[in-house]
């Protein structure tokens, strides 16, 4: 649902002062920008302009920009910003108790004890633990001069990643002399792989998946950060240990779109866009990044790697770990609702 006019208005009312406020007749509210007071911006009276209907890409979440320092974002990332509240508790203010999540939240209370008659619900079923295929064992645990052992440490040395995150399958037929790269949840507990074959036939399938969990209900970390650190997010693994191994927070979302799921699972955080340097790495990037500004993500950022390497572990592998983290930081930048335009004109 999409954000109410009267409901914003009254929180802008309320958080800047109605005198501090102007409504224009194509239903944008314009106050003081105090993005470019903490600027130092001498000039930061009307600059914050906000839409709740969304300016022209009509966002449902409402847009808002200050035309002094280009910040820009969703009112419901605004709010949450200002209010220091949850997104969900932001789009229920703005769009009031009829949003979807809204609804979920009353039903849950209705049915959380007993259903509509009045019977006790069957218990949730805990979910399958996962284990990795059969004869998988952690590389660093097999034979010293073993030769499939010798073969997974070439494959992973020349592309600087460390051995002892990583497992081989040794027997199965789907999965075998594939690297097995495993993803864990914040306590430690296995919750996924990936196994990545180290053939260059082409016409091998890169990518075997694990059965029964499907890849888009998790991520991929080399290590879990705090909640609030920068994270680097990207499509591959070994792109976010590329990231990981020069001392900043990877991240994999194995794909170029995020499911409701994983959207959650970042909220924690804040983002910067860091996909390949191809055309499919700038649509993931735009992609995405539209879906994170419409859910309430502020302080976006984005970087991609120079053109001659085509993603992270190219560039490591070609340098070092101490170019990769001078390079992020050197060409870091905002991303906000118009970065996938000017990015798409600058590739034409």
């Amino acid at each position: 649902m999409s954000v109410s006019f009267d409901a914003f208005l009254e929180w802008a009312n309320d958080k800047f002062g109605p005198e501090n406020i102007k409504v224009r007749s194509n239903g944008e509210i314009c106050t003081h920008s105090f993005f470019a007071h903490q600027a130092g911006i001498e000039d930061w009276k009307y600059h914050l302009w906000m839409r709740p209907d969304g300016g022209k890409k009509q966002l449902k979440h409402g847009a808002y920009r200050c035309w002094k320092t280009d910040a820009m974002g969703s009112l419901v990332g605004l709010v949450m910003k200002m209010d220091h509240i949850t997104f969900d508790e932001a789009e229920a203010m703005l769009c009031g108790e009829s949003s979807l999540r809204a609804l979920e939240r009353k039903c849950h209370e209705f049915f959380g004890s007993k259903d509509a008659y009045g019977d006790v619900p069957e218990p949730v079923k805990p979910e399958p633990a996962v284990d990795f295929p059969e004869h998988t064992l952690f590389i660093k645990d097999m034979s010293k001069t073993g030769f499939k052992r010798l073969d997974a440490e070439r494959y992973l040395r020349e592309r600087k990643l460390p051995v002892e995150k990583f497992a081989i399958c040794l027997g199965d037929k789907e999965f075998e002399n594939r690297i097995i790269i495993p993803y864990y949840d914040r306590t430690g507990k296995l919750i996924y792989y990936n196994a990545r074959t180290m053939s260059k036939n082409n016409k091998i399938i890169r990518y075997r998946k694990c059965d029964g969990v499907d890849q888009d209900t998790v991520v991929y970390f080399p290590e879990w950060p705090k909640p609030g650190e920068r994270i680097y997010l990207m499509e591959g693994e070994f792109d976010a240990e590329s990231v990981f191994v020069a001392k900043l927070f990877g991240c994999a979302c194995g794909g170029k779109h995020l499911s409701d799921t994983q959207i959650e699972m970042l909220r924690d955080y804040q983002i910067t866009l860091a996909f390949d340097s191809d055309k499919a790495g700038l649509e993931a990037m735009t992609k995405i990044g539209g879906q994170l500004l419409e859910k309430g993500f502020s302080d976006l950022k984005y970087v991609r790697p120079p053109k001659v390497y085509k993603d992270w572990n190219k560039l490591l592998q070609q340098r070092n770990a101490p170019t990769v983290r001078a390079y992020i930081e050197r060409f870091e930048k905002s991303y906000n609702a118009i970065t996938a335009d000017l990015l798409k004109l600058k590739e034409l």
